[in-house]
């Protein structure tokens, strides 16, 4: 990353080259590595991370839970966060989202197996994002491939499911598949 103003940190070298050296040699510099441990960046974006090659999700064989394992091979820097949305639709319309810092096999899904109803299944669809905190998300990857798959649990819980309201900076309701979100701050409706 290369900060702006080089031009003005010449002038300053030559009016002053203590100052400018210092500017140099130390300020500047620490900005840098700052914002790369935090993995953002001191003037925009950083680059969105490579999406996951695939995702897998285990049912368990006899109760209402998944178990998602990411397969995430491409180069990344520290501070990755996984984003894993989960919706009873295939568009991800109002899909609950969970975000973990670093793992991509995070602690097991409980999901209902069936409706409110108790004979109605749901049919449950998973995608995998990865945001670093100073980036947009990467595109979704489905279980399932380029298109999401639909996971039948064999569980006997019954609950109707009650649609996520986004994450991140995303509007409150009404967008899905933004991880921390794609602008910067959200403001408020109140």
């Amino acid at each position: 990353m290369s900060l702006p103003g080089r031009d003005l940190l010449a002038h300053i070298k030559n009016e002053n080259p203590k100052l400018g050296a210092f500017l140099e040699n130390y300020v500047l510099p620490q900005i840098q590595t700052t914002a790369g441990n935090a993995a953002v960046s001191a003037v925009g974006k950083i680059s969105a991370p490579a999406p996951p090659e695939s995702v897998t999700v285990v049912p368990a064989t006899s109760d209402d839970m998944i178990q998602v394992v990411t397969n995430h091979a491409a180069a990344i820097q520290k501070g990755a966060h996984y984003i894993y949305s989960i919706a009873d639709n295939p568009q991800f319309s109002g899909a609950m989202t969970r975000i973990e810092p670093a793992t991509r096999a995070p602690v097991h899904f409980a999901l209902p197996t069936f409706k409110a109803d108790g004979t109605t299944k749901h049919d449950w669809h998973v995608a995998v994002q990865v945001q670093y905190p100073g980036s947009d998300p990467s595109p979704a990857t489905y279980h399932g491939g380029v298109s999401p798959s639909k996971i039948n649990l064999n569980g006997s819980a019954s609950m109707d499911f009650t649609p996520g309201t986004g994450s991140g900076t995303a509007e409150n309701g009404g967008q899905t598949l933004v991880g921390l979100g794609k602008a910067q701050v959200r403001l408020g409706t109140k």
